[in-house]
């Protein structure tokens, strides 16, 4: 499974809305507004977040 990075929070939005990646790692220092903003909004879609090597990885569920 291939992880996509993304380096801003406008390309985060992107990728996850495309649905065309499981897996997405925020290359980025995320605030904490944006990071509660997705794990609720996509959170409540099944999506998963963890944190690997100092990065969150957003893991979508699959369709």
């Amino acid at each position: 499974m291939t992880v996509i990075k993304a380096v801003n929070i406008e390309q985060t939005y992107e990728l996850l809305n495309s649905n065309q990646h499981e897996e997405i790692e925020l290359d980025f220092d995320i605030d904490t507004d944006d990071f509660f903003n997705i794990a609720i909004t996509y959170g409540d879609r099944g999506a998963k977040i963890k944190r690997k090597k100092g990065r969150f990885v957003i893991k979508l569920k699959k369709k």
